[in-house]
């Protein structure tokens, strides 16, 4: 912006103002690039301008650097305030094209669109325009080379005599704009001032008039702005008029009439015939507020944004609405544009991609495999930034389902298939505190799409991200230990969900101070430990015991040689996939859970309980145990020689079982019996005695 005549002097002023602190003159030199002679013309020439308008000069603050007295800062501001900004593209090219203090990747976005969208650009002009050093520019040259390349269609950077330029196809640049042109008039924004051409918005009403679809706000600011910068290029560049092609236009005839009409108005790409069918292409990308349900194409599209719903219903195993109501309705008006998009290979940029993918990956993950049926239909396959816009139509849907107002506050149980670990957990967790109201146990993709407004904590037995600012998510073991205890009650507490920590409720040292008074004790070691395990067990024990009901498919063995922890697995799942009980992927999946979450599934005292949802190929209620000769090792601090393998069928069959196997767990004298046994009868006899074996006609030795 000239704002001073002398040459790199608003430049200099534009640092001075940027920087609260002085700047070294190396700094200076470097962002101007300027030798020192020049710099020190400058700064003369700048100070005398300055004197001139009756501003105090620059200082030179000695061994610190330069900077701007404050009355000539306010003043500067108020200046380059007042200043006229760019009122079109060409004038932000050609003479405000100035932006100092970038990120890398926002830099290389703008050099990008300057390179595209100006005749040539000399190393020497980018560098004054983001006021960086020529090595930084060709680093980001050779970056920009990368990106552009990595494209089925690449565009390539080219050095002329006269400067660089983007060479390709014309309507892979502008696809490249419109996909990045939001972000792009973020960046521009402080330096244009672009007035609102009426006459665009008069034209895009009338479309929606034509074809009875109504735009989103947004779509008509971007629209109208990208036409400001796609027909000013037009104007200004001859050679960027599009060529006829080849392609189909007649899903779009409507809108390809009304680009028609339009651009014969402007007098723009009247003796071509590629012109109109681009603009008509962009426009058909963008989202709607509603559409014209009578539009043959469109009532295709909510009969396949029926199937992709029934299609996340089968996998997610739930049962959302797709044949009427609000989610199919919404769908099919996101799918709209999609299916163009998809078409016209025009790239979508989703700023919120990584969010989606770490607050709703396996959320993200079934929707992937549900949209097959619109990728059918398209001939195309969603991009991740595609996806994650689908599964916000899902989350959303869940989570407006999930919605309970009157449900009174309490904490979340969470692990990886709300089978299993979080059963056991969430059975000790409600003795422990009867109060409480333990609310589960959910798995993974529940706890994704659920309404957190009444949860206060969330108990997990994997890592998973936290959701809600206000809901602290812990990790905590299947069975936990004396330290696991103290930190539930200390999360418990502060989630206000108790009043008093456990271990102050019942203490055994304040109970052995009570007897004392009253009674001679002879072996006080040995009482202290006898309340300790008679409180553990009250604790521990459900409050309503559940009658142990022994699943009649069950497997027993017993196993001498030597393996690591994925064919313990497969061995342990062995006798369930033979005769049917569960599929073969079943076993792969248990795998894959433990490679994704960790070893959850060890439960503590040497015991795997391998175990994932019913949908993961279980076909009727078993159960395997197998007991390893030679221990192996889950992780590092994780070893195993018992594997409990459980085929569920629901969230509740399976519960006295696995209550049972708690009550051995907590007996240490079963326990130790567990660790000598040498054979598949001995086992087979303990777990008759344990109360999880109880018939020897289903036996299989």
């Amino acid at each position: 912006m000239k704002t001073f005549q002398t040459k790199h002097g608003t430049q200099l002023i534009q640092e001075l103002l940027a920087s609260p602190n002085p700047i070294a003159l190396t700094t200076l030199r470097s962002h101007l690039h300027l030798s020192r002679r020049s710099f020190y013309y400058t700064l003369k020439q700048v100070n005398q301008e300055l004197a001139a308008s009756g501003l105090d000069e620059i200082e030179n603050i000695r061994n610190v650097g330069y900077q701007l007295p404050e009355n000539s800062r306010q003043s500067l501001n108020r200046l380059f305030q007042q200043q006229k900004k760019a009122s079109s593209f060409q004038q932000l090219f050609s003479r405000y094209y100035y932006f100092p203090q970038l990120s890398q990747k926002k830099r290389q976005l703008l050099i990008i669109f300057g390179l595209i969208s100006r005749p040539t650009t000399s190393l020497n002009q980018l560098a004054a325009y983001f006021s960086v050093s020529k090595n930084t520019i060709l680093a980001d040259l050779r970056h920009i080379q990368e990106r552009l390349q990595s494209t089925h269609s690449p565009l390539t950077i080219q050095n002329t005599a006269i400067g660089k330029q983007v060479v390709g196809d014309e309507r892979i640049k502008r696809r490249w704009v419109f996909a990045n042109f939001e972000q792009l008039m973020d960046l521009i924004a402080p330096q244009v001032n672009f007035n609102s051409n009426k006459y665009y918005y008069q034209q895009l009403q009338l479309l929606e008039k034509i074809t009875g679809n109504a735009f989103t706000d947004n779509s008509v600011h971007l629209l109208v702005n990208y036409f400001g910068w796609q027909f000013e290029r037009l104007q200004n560049l001859p050679d960027a008029v599009l060529a006829a092609n080849l392609e189909q236009s007649d899903k779009f005839s409507l809108t390809l009439t009304w680009a028609k009409s339009f651009l014969a108005d402007l007098h723009l790409g009247t003796n071509n015939k590629g012109e109109a069918p681009f603009l008509a292409k962009i426009v058909n990308s963008q989202a709607y507020q509603h559409i014209n349900w009578q539009n043959p194409m469109i009532k295709q599209i909510k009969q396949v944004a029926s199937e992709v719903i029934r299609s996340f219903n089968n996998v997610a195993g739930v049962h959302l609405a797709s044949q009427n109501g609000r989610l199919v309705n919404d769908l099919t008006v996101h799918l709209v544009p999609t299916y163009y998009r998809l078409q016209f290979d025009i790239p979508y940029h989703n700023p919120l991609l990584r969010q989606i993918k770490h607050g709703h990956q396996e959320t993200f993950e079934l929707t992937r495999a549900a949209v097959k049926p619109f990728e059918k239909f398209a001939h195309a396959k969603l991009s991740d930034d595609e996806l994650g816009l689908v599964t916000v139509y899902f989350s959303g849907a869940l989570h407006a389902r999930s919605v309970n107002p009157k449900q009174k506050a309490g904490a979340m149980v969470v692990c990886s298939s709300g089978i299993g670990t979080s059963e056991l957990l969430i059975t000790q967790l409600r003795s422990h505190y009867p109060s409480v109201n333990f609310i589960g146990p959910f798995n993974t993709f529940e706890y994704e799409n659920a309404s957190l407004d009444n949860i206060r904590l969330v108990l997990s037995t994997i890592n998973l991200p936290k959701l809600n600012d206000n809901c602290s998510v812990v990790t905590v073991p299947v069975i936990p230990g004396p330290g696991d205890w103290q930190l539930i009650d200390s999360q418990l507490l502060q989630a206000q969900l108790i009043q008093t920590p456990l271990n102050q409720k019942i203490n055994v040292t304040t109970l052995m101070d009570i007897i004392a008074n009253y009674a001679r004790i002879i072996e006080p070691q040995k009482l202290e430990a006898a309340l300790h395990d008679y409180l553990n067990k009250q604790l521990i024990s459900p409050d309503t015991p559940l009658t142990p009901k022994v699943s009649s498919n069950v497997a027993i063995s017993y196993y001498q040689q030597p393996v690591n922890w994925q064919e313990a697995i497969r061995i342990s799942m062995d006798k369930l996939v033979s005769d049917g009980t569960v599929q073969p992927t079943y076993s792969d999946r248990i795998i894959e859970l433990t490679q994704q979450h960790g070893a959850y599934m060890a439960i503590g005292k040497g015991v795997f309980l391998a175990h994932a949802a019913p949908r993961a190929g279980v076909n009727k209620l078993g159960f395997a145990y197998t007991f390893f000769a030679h221990p192996f090792h889950v992780s590092p601090d994780k070893k195993i020689n018992f594997v409990v393998a459980l085929a569920p069928i629901d969230q509740k069959k399976h519960l006295a079982t696995l209550s049972q196997l708690l009550t051995c767990l907590q007996d240490e004298t079963w326990l130790n019996r567990l660790q000598h046994v040498q054979s598949t009868f001995q086992l087979r006899r303990l777990l008759i005695e344990g109360g999880l074996y109880k018939s020897a006609r289903t036996d299989h030795p």
